[in-house]
């Protein structure tokens, strides 16, 4: 895998494909970049595929201070100026979504667009906050971790998904499920919900948000009421994924539902 070396890092990434727009693949807290591994099998035919791993995730090293969302957005700067390139469409899986907002914004024209992927679009709930909490606390991370895994997995016995959960996010130590629960809870009390967020936005690219997890009939009208209000956005709930990782789960329909969108 090629590396950025960075003030703070060595960016691990994977760059593959061809053509003048590139899908910039950000995954999530405590989650390397193989969760894109097959969806990004497939998306090269269509797009130039840049995949990273965040400092102190997957193969990317750390200097092991602290850091927060913004230098996530840092980090994924790098990579791009880096590359070069000049048209990117960010998609980003769950909570890095906030960051990616902010991506979008620092890129302004170079963002063509940005997809999100089973983003929390709402207020959560009391419980989503008290796991939060949890991941604070050296005592309890770890069962508020498997809490979320058991959650994410939805019923599922999806090997794929199952190994990446409970062997590749398992290894995120401590340090970066606690800096997760405050960064994402940060963002929350901040903004309310990612919603309120993109409503900020000035000349934003189009949206998409796609998802799978919350099947709430209300949780879709929220947002398809959104999108009747904000002609950027848009939002896709797959039908036939469960788990909070559809890109893994059902990467063809993931990126099925970015190319009809992108017609």
């Amino acid at each position: 895998m090629p590396i950025l070396s960075t003030f703070h890092t060595q960016i691990d990434y994977q760059d593959s494909g061809s053509g003048g727009t590139t899908l910039f693949l950000m995954p999530g807290w405590c989650q390397p970049k193989t969760v894109f591994a097959d969806f990004a099998a497939r998306a090269v035919a269509h797009f130039r595929v840049v995949s990273i791993d965040w400092r102190g995730h997957g193969k990317s090293s750390t200097d092991g201070q602290d850091f927060d969302g913004a230098s996530l957005v840092e980090d994924a700067l790098a990579l791009i100026d880096h590359l070069g390139l000049t048209q990117v469409v960010p998609i980003s899986v769950a909570h890095a979504s906030w960051a990616a907002v902010d991506l979008v914004e620092r890129l302004q024209e170079r963002a063509s667009a940005a997809v999100y992927l089973d983003w929390i679009m709402n207020h959560p709930a009391p419980e989503f906050f008290t796991s939060l909490d949890q991941m604070q606390r050296e005592d309890q991370w770890l069962h508020a971790r498997d809490q979320l895994f058991e959650f994410w997995l939805a019923g599922s016995h999806s090997p794929t998904v199952m190994y990446h959960m409970k062997t590749e996010m398992a290894e995120s130590n401590f340090q970066l499920w606690r800096l997760a629960g405050q960064v994402i809870r940060d963002a929350y009390l901040q903004y309310g919900s990612p919603l309120h967020r993109l409503e900020r936005l000035k000349n934003p690219p189009k949206m998409l948000h796609i998802y799978s997890l919350d099947r709430n009939d209300n949780y879709l009208s929220l947002q398809q009421q959104f999108a009747a209000q904000h002609d950027f956005f848009n939002v896709q709930r797959l039908e036939k994924a469960r788990t909070h990782l559809a890109v893994l789960e059902r990467p063809q329909d993931v990126l099925d539902a970015i190319l009809a969108w992108g017609k």
